[in-house]
């Protein structure tokens, strides 16, 4: 067997007091495999006592690496040209390995980069210690890593519900830093400036085949971008009126009480170290997803029951105290009051809930956008002929231009330029731009 050194390969003449920093490579990087008793070139030396070896290394493996490797290290022998050299199979771990007698640091931690153990930057112990940690930490044990936040919008919108907080007692009373004094992931959710942002995203039809739309709301404090989203929401639910007998009867494209409720939902009981939540603005619905499914403990029957089992109970208690939820199970059980249990598709890793438009206003809207809206019974076709002299003269015409042009609704130009044949995207919703099909070019290819 012809031994080399490589990215999954260590090869030791003897066991030497830097071994421990191997096995910790490995286990932060790749599985791989120590031989001791080869040199560097690959010839085999042998380990003249095999026996007390493989026990020091037990020994180094169970003493000196923290947190425990049980399971991760095979320890074994092999016979090559009648020599016994050690064979050390260590399996990567799921969690940030070090030293123990250096400590989380520079100086314990390593990974494997080629064929060398390399030390870890702050930096990368840091981020690899929130990623090891964060589906085990509440939001408030977890460290930012930022490390200075101002809080001036969350202090006003504490200041319009009666409370007056400074600095000082904000960051105590809402458990803004962790245990050591850092800054955690709960005081940059709601810090003036950070780099979280929720996502609107509008489609074409009824999947998501077509992407027409993308808005990010936030890198400010969360609460802002709560607002922010309910106003977008807000103005995506439709009224449509019409007069019953002698009065006016109002109707709404979703129960805007459920709607709302699904989101701050999806918000509060997220798991924020996976990704935020998001919202997908379709044709005929719209879906709200959250991230981490159920919190540990809880069942669909308890969900469903509006027995709730906060993930979040220190952003939950920021948003009680601001009265966007209310912490009495009210939510799920409102939301069952207007539509039906399949609505929430909940699996293992999100809890993804999708509000059907009612067809009633659908109907409506559709009478309104073609005819009223647009001045005539012909109004796509007319529409089709204004937009493609808009796009001659503006490529990259926005959605909400087109709108304002033609001075109908957003839905109704996503509707010609669905129903078109001349009209077609090219590239992204940002950076892209339209272009005019030519038929009589269509017909000869």
């Amino acid at each position: 067997m012809k031994f080399q050194e490589s990215e999954t390969i260590e090869l030791k003449r003897t066991l030497t007091k830097d071994f421990a920093k191997e096995v910790v490579a490995f286990l932060n990087s790749r599985n791989g495999t120590i031989y001791i008793g080869v040199d560097d070139n690959g010839d085999v030396l042998g380990v003249s006592n095999v026996d007390k070896t493989m026990r020091e290394i037990r020994d180094i493996i169970r003493d000196q690496i923290l947190p425990s490797t049980e399971g991760l290290c095979e320890i074994g022998s092999l016979l090559e040209d009648d020599k016994t050299i050690i064979v050390v199979k260590v399996t990567k771990g799921t969690k940030l390995y070090y030293i123990k007698k250096e400590g989380r640091s520079a100086t314990g931690c390593f990974y494997r980069d080629g064929t060398s153990s390399t030390p870890m930057s702050e930096e990368e112990i840091e981020r690899r210690f929130i990623q090891t940690y964060s589906k085990h930490l509440s939001m408030v044990q977890t460290p930012s890593s930022q490390k200075e936040f101002s809080f001036n919008q969350l202090k006003i919108y504490y200041s319009s519900k009666g409370y007056h907080l400074n600095d000082e007692t904000l960051v105590d009373n809402l458990h803004l830093k962790t245990d050591d004094g850092r800054y955690n992931f709960l005081a940059e959710l709601l810090s003036d400036q950070n780099r979280v942002s929720i996502k609107v995203a509008r489609f074409q039809g009824e999947d998501k085949s077509t992407l027409i739309e993308k808005s990010e709301y936030g890198y400010q404090c969360l609460l802002v971008a709560i607002d922010r989203v309910i106003n977008r929401l807000e103005a995506e639910n439709i009224t449509k009126s019409k007069i019953v007998g002698a009065q006016r009867v109002d109707k709404r494209l979703m129960d805007m009480a459920s709607l709302r409720e699904v989101f701050i939902n999806a918000v509060a009981h997220n798991d924020w170290s996976i990704v935020e939540p998001a919202v997908y603005i379709f044709s005929n619905h719209i879906e709200v997803i959250s991230h981490g499914g159920l919190p540990d403990g809880e069942t669909k029957e308890m969900f469903f029951k509006g027995i709730s089992t906060p993930r979040n109970k220190e952003l939950m208690r920021v948003l009680s105290d601001l009265k966007y939820v209310e912490q009495t199970g009210y939510g799920v059980p409102e939301v069952l009051k207007h539509y039906d249990k399949n609505v929430f598709d909940i699996e293992e890793n999100y809890i993804n809930v999708s509000i059907p438009y009612d067809a009633e206003v659908m109907v409506s809207m559709r009478v309104n956008d073609v005819g009223e809206e647009n001045g005539e019974e012909n109004g796509e076709e007319n529409g089709e002929e204004k937009l493609i002299s808009l796009i001659q003269e503006n490529p990259k015409i926005s959605l909400s231009k087109m709108a304002k042009e033609l001075n109908v609704t957003s839905r109704v130009i996503e509707r010609i330029i669905r129903n078109s044949n001349k009209i077609k995207r090219v590239g992204p919703n940002k950076g892209g731009h339209w272009e005019i099909v030519d038929e009589n070019k269509q017909s000869e290819s």
